[in-house]
This record gives structure tokens, C-alpha cells and sequence, in this order.
């Protein structure tokens, strides 16, 4: 393992963390109004949350010193090659077991990523009246239901989890 490779890693990953911070933090500051702006920001938070996860599997990648190039780094790839080398790991264990669960926050902000970056803009709804009134829901795009919760606050409960679980992980290297 090289030290300076596995510390840029980390910078790496930690700087996707940075980065959806920035978007959210620009979301919070406009008006909600679906715009172009909004939803630049909307699909760029996405974006750069889940290249988090993308990241720390280049963490892992130096950690073990495989040598993957960058665009070879993938969770099934990095499986391979640990089953094929006779190791295990605990952190992408822990990370198959979170994805394996349909029903995990990682899962859903996945798909809006994958949707938002290949198919079209992750549908909302937007609450005008009654004690919601304001209140901006966004659809799960796998089964089209709204996601219960204001996005500023999805994007909020979902920042928080990546980065709790990217530590969690960590600890399991």
C-alpha cells in the first residue's frame, strides 16, 4: 500500500463529500421555483454524493494495492479481485450488504443519480397550500411514489448518512 496514493484517495473522496455540501448549501440559498438553476443543483448534489461511494472504492483499490486503472473501478471488479487473490474486506462487505437492501436511502439516491444523468430530471411535487405549502417532494424514480420528506431535508438526512457511512467504512479497512 502507498501511503501518499491512499492519502490522495481519501482527499478524493472526501473532497466529493465537500462538494455536494456546496450544492446543497447553494439550494438552500434560492428561490424553489424548478428552474434550470434548481435543478442543475439538484441532479450536481446527486452527482457528487454518490461519487463519493465511487471514490472510496478507489480507496479501497490503493489499500489493497491492485492497481486497477481509475476507469476499472468498480464494486464487482474490486470483488474479483479480492476473491481472486484470496482476500476479503470488511468495508466492501458492509457496503454489498447496504446496497443489497432495495429499501436503503443509498439505493434511492442512486437511482435519481442514475436517472437524472441518463434518462430525464427527477420528477417533483410541489406543495402549494396546506400545512406542507412550500414543501418540495421528489419522486422515487423506481416506483414514482414522492420520497415523504421535503428534498432540502432528503438531500440534508442523505449527506449526513454518506458521510457517516464513509467513516464507518473506514474503520472497517
Amino acid at each position: 500500500m502507498n501511503h501518499q496514493e491512499l492519502s490522495a484517495a481519501r482527499s478524493r473522496t472526501d473532497a466529493k463529500l465537500r462538494y455536494a455540501a456546496v450544492h446543497l448549501d447553494e439550494l438552500r440559498r434560492i428561490e424553489r421555483r424548478g428552474d434550470e438553476f434548481e435543478r442543475a443543483h439538484q441532479e450536481s448534489f446527486l452527482f457528487h454524493l454518490h461519487g463519493t461511494r465511487d471514490a472510496f472504492l478507489q480507496e479501497l483499490n490503493v489499500y489493497y494495492g491492485f492497481g486497477l486503472p481509475l476507469n476499472e473501478v468498480k464494486r464487482w471488479k474490486i470483488e474479483k479481485t479480492l476473491k481472486d487473490t484470496g482476500k476479503t474486506s470488511r468495508a466492501l462487505d458492509h457496503l454489498v450488504n447496504i446496497e443489497s437492501d432495495p429499501d436503503n436511502w443509498i439505493n434511492c439516491a442512486k437511482e435519481m443519480r442514475d436517472h437524472s444523468t441518463h434518462r430525464h430530471s427527477v420528477p417533483r411535487l410541489s406543495h402549494v397550500g396546506g400545512e406542507r405549502h412550500g414543501e418540495v417532494f421528489l419522486l422515487d424514480t423506481r416506483s414514482g411514489k414522492p420520497v415523504e420528506k421535503d428534498y432540502l431535508k432528503l438531500f440534508e438526512t442523505w449527506l449526513v448518512s454518506m458521510t457517516e457511512l464513509i467513516s464507518e467504512l473506514r474503520k472497517l479497512v
